[in-house]
């Protein structure tokens, strides 16, 4: 079973930290500490899972947001530039569209 999620990716250097979105269709829900293999979207290595939020899913008409948040573990910030190129965009509240 496939699961649409919001991917959130997190770069820092010192004091300095960003945070990049992209909305994924992942093959199954993944756990904290597990390794997720996202080289088709732009990351090189497979990075670790450290958070797994549930959302509810609204009722009703119209599109559905993302059900499952997944944050993944830090990485360098001369990285986020290459993750932008990629599609990855700046996080956006939730709920937000």
């Amino acid at each position: 079973m496939s699961i649409l999620s919001r991917c959130i990716r997190q770069f820092h250097e010192g004091a300095e930290a960003i945070a990049l979105e992209k909305v994924l269709l992942l093959p199954d829900l993944p756990t904290m500490g597990a390794r997720l293999d996202l080289r088709a979207e732009g990351v090189e290595d497979p990075i670790k899972v450290v958070g797994v939020t549930l959302r509810p899913v609204p009722d009703g008409p119209g599109l559905r947001p993302p059900s499952v948040e997944v944050l993944l573990f830090w990485e360098p910030l001369a990285a986020a530039e290459l993750a932008r190129a990629g599609g990855w965009h700046d996080v956006a509240p939730v709920g937000s569209a």
